[in-house]
């Protein structure tokens, strides 16, 4: 026995899907045409954590929970209607020894309504290799159709988020402060402007690494694009431009330091020791002293980071065309 479930999309035309992935469990949208004329049966990726499995594993709690109603509704149907027919059986079957009066009670009927999605969501994001469409809350990484990864869409997100929360800082701050005390808000503040840094640093490097592959077959890590002059040596050699093509001395210097604070802090919990003094020609420290990351050089280095990403990201889509 089968029972015929319809889903319906939500108004924009999207439908829900959840990642199968125990660790990931992401919910995202896709749109329905989409889902039924390009994606295939046999893998699915999840735009989060680019898991991959049969078109048939995607579905919400939400929906399964609606589908084991269906289900649940269904049975309960049939075994009454069973019930129901064998009684009106036995009462017509009476006699005058036996007289058996059946007297059916309030039968719960089954309603097989489609199911719906949860409401629409604002930001919905076309694959620039498939053109499939998918709607998220928060950062996708891969598309759900053929698994594309947007290396430009990517970072831009991320730079962008970053520079959002470094802007709303002083309000974070407020608010922290309301929560818990000075101290612990100070700190914590503190904290998300360490992170920002390194978080700059480590979405420039994804974006440099897969940059510089699109139109080059030399085996490159991306640890290369941790090293200033290294990731400017590579560009020059195979792109023919360097890093002083779009920035400063000054902007490549002040790169060159950040880069090494964000080592310290990410291998040596910010203490200051002989190897990052010799790397960062940093003066304002010495061996034992502890970094302090301070708001305004973030700021600057993520306004450098944007800088040297645009003339890279001309370079490498200029010698695709």
């Amino acid at each position: 026995m089968e029972i015929p479930i319809e889903v319906v999309s939500d108004e924009k035309g999207y439908f829900d899907r959840e990642c199968p992935h125990e660790e990931c469990e992401f919910v995202f949208k896709i749109y329905i045409l989409d889902w039924k004329n390009k994606v295939s049966d046999e893998k699915v990726y999840c735009p989060r954590c680019g898991h991959t499995a049969p078109s048939d594993s995607w579905w919400t709690q939400g929906q399964l929970d609606s589908m084991r109603d269906i289900a649940r509704q269904w049975a309960i149907n049939e075994v009454q209607k069973t019930i129901h027919e064998s009684f009106k059986k036995i009462s017509r079957n009476s006699n005058k020894y036996v007289n058996i009066k059946y007297k059916p009670g309030k039968r719960i009927s089954f309603q097989n309504n489609p199911i719906g999605q949860l409401e629409e969501w604002e930001l919905i994001i076309t694959c620039e290799q498939c053109e499939t469409k998918t709607s998220v809350i928060g950062t996708a990484y891969f598309c759900p159709c053929c698994g594309h990864n947007s290396v430009d869409r990517v970072f831009n997100e991320s730079i962008g988020r970053i520079e959002n929360q470094l802007n709303s800082l002083d309000e974070m701050q407020g608010i922290l402060q309301e929560i818990y005390n000075k101290d612990t808000s100070t700190n914590m503040v503190q904290n998300i402007i360490e992170t920002s840094l390194k978080e700059i640093i480590s979405a420039f490097q994804k974006f440099a690494f897969e940059s510089f592959k699109k139109n080059c077959k030399k085996t490159v890590r991306p640890n290369d694009f941790q090293i200033v002059y290294k990731g400017s040596n590579l560009f020059r050699d195979y792109y023919e431009v360097s890093y002083e093509e779009w920035l400063t001395n000054e902007e490549i210097d002040f790169l060159n330091l950040m880069f090494q604070r964000r080592h310290l802090l990410e291998h040596n919990n910010g203490m200051v020791d002989d190897m990052y003094l010799n790397k960062s020609n940093d003066t304002t420290y010495r061996v034992g002293q502890r970094l302090v990351s301070k708001k305004e050089y973030v700021i600057k280095l993520l306004k450098v980071i944007k800088k040297l990403s645009e003339g890279i990201h001309k370079t490498t889509n200029l010698n695709l065309n």
